[in-house]
């Protein structure tokens, strides 16, 4: 486990710490913006549903396909050059789907945006994990990761807006000049730390104790599960009160915030009161475990209720509070990769990141499978809480906090 001189976050670890909220940001607008854009891009092509679908899946499998990749190269050359690469994949990708007219060249290019994307996760845990002191790390890290619900709090209103007035293909071509903006950023902002250079780097066998490692393992089956509830409030929360409660997509207004205003100030409060409980025990069990298994079962029994309800109002509550306290642990989860491996933290942050990605490949088509197959909701709600709560007891079981043994070991 590493051990840190400094007990304060230095002001270039704030920055880094920013630098990084707006790249989550950024990448999540992404993810926003092609649900308002839906209509528009099926016109211009002339495709159904399932074809739309495609492209949603391969922009998972393209972030699948590099997150355990990066997370080695993280480890081996450092963030800055992984992470300017990735992020000018990003740029390139997203500017470039607003000039495509043909489908199949759409679909190339989503792939490619996936690949970019796929860098960003790892890169910013890597990031912390050079900049920010241990005790420190995951209110760092969930004051980044606010970019998330964050783009969703904020991304419905603007891209409505934008796409009702400039169309997709411009509003896809701003977000590509963002990132371009943004890589501009990283390029005078962003440097590698003296000792994430000098340090020895990982051998193979300190990668394959990784696999074997049953707090990552533990850790990784949560966070698909985590995964599952977030894919879910991305593609299917409108959806579910239009067809299960009849609500017009105008009339849903404000309450579709809810879940993302609660993340927020759960992920801070959470991450918070880990590095606390972390400064006070040193366990990463005590700090960070016991939090991530305590709110993802609390999630998953939020979605128990849902079976059972006859009130809009209370369909509202209960998938917030489902959702919201999945999130709030999302900074001790990535924590656990730093904590218990500070020379392979891009390494394993892309383990557990691939888990998550897979959950957005997975988990958006079984949820549309079983409302289809079952005539509603109920089997998906079900479904996902024992998902969530699988995750829950895994962590505390086996989750024991010991990092791997090292290769001098």
């Amino acid at each position: 486990m590493r051990t840190d001189t400094a007990e304060t976050i230095s002001g270039r670890g704030w920055a880094i710490a920013t630098l990084a909220a707006f790249l989550c940001l950024l990448n999540y607008f992404d993810r926003v913006v092609i649900s308002y854009a839906i209509e528009p891009i099926q016109r211009d092509f002339g495709i159904d549903n399932a074809s739309f679908g495609l492209a949603m899946s391969l922009f998972a499998l393209g972030a699948i396909a590099i997150n355990g990749i990066s997370g080695v190269l993280l480890d081996r050359f450092g963030v800055r050059i992984v992470w300017l690469v990735g992020l000018s994949v990003w740029s390139a990708a997203m500017f470039l789907l607003g000039f495509m007219h043909s489908w199949w060249l759409f679909l190339v290019f989503r792939v490619l945006l996936g690949l970019g994307e796929g860098v960003n996760f790892p890169a910013m845990n890597r990031a912390i994990a050079d900049w920010i002191p241990q005790k420190q790390a995951a209110r760092a890290v969930s004051i980044t990761l606010i970019g998330v619900p964050g783009a969703l709090l904020l991304g419905g209103p603007l891209f409505s807006t934008l796409i009702g007035k400039a169309g997709w293909r411009s509003t896809f071509e701003l977000l590509g000049f963002g990132g371009a903006v943004m890589f501009l950023v990283c390029i005078f902002l962003y440097r590698d730390p003296s000792r994430a250079t000098t340090t020895s780097k990982p051998t193979r066998h300190d990668y394959f104790q990784l696999l074997k490692n049953p707090t990552l393992l533990a850790t990784s089956w949560s966070f698909f599960g985590f995964g599952a509830i977030l894919f879910f409030g991305l593609t299917w929360f409108p959806g579910y009160f239009e067809q299960q409660w009849h609500v017009k997509l105008q009339q849903i207004g404000w309450f579709s915030t809810a879940p993302w205003a609660l993340s927020i100030v759960g992920m801070l409060l959470v991450g918070y009161f880990s590095d606390r409980l972390f400064l006070r025990t040193g366990s990463v069990r005590k700090g960070r475990v016991h939090l991530i298994w305590v709110f993802q079962l609390m999630a998953a029994l939020s979605f128990v209720p849902l079976l059972f309800i006859e009130s809009q109002g209370w369909a509202i509550v209960w998938l917030s509070l489902g959702i919201g306290m999945s999130m709030s642990p999302n900074g001790p989860y990535y924590s656990i990769c730093s904590d218990l491996f500070p020379q392979q933290a891009g390494a394993a942050t892309g383990i557990v990141v691939t888990f998550f990605s897979a959950s957005g490949v997975i988990m958006p088509w079984l949820v549309g499978w079983l409302t289809e197959t079952f005539g509603g909701f109920d089997v998906a709600f079900g479904v996902m809480a024992v998902i969530v709560a699988s995750g829950a007891v895994g962590m505390l079981l086996f989750a024991r906090g010991e990092p791997a043994p090292s290769s001098g070991s």
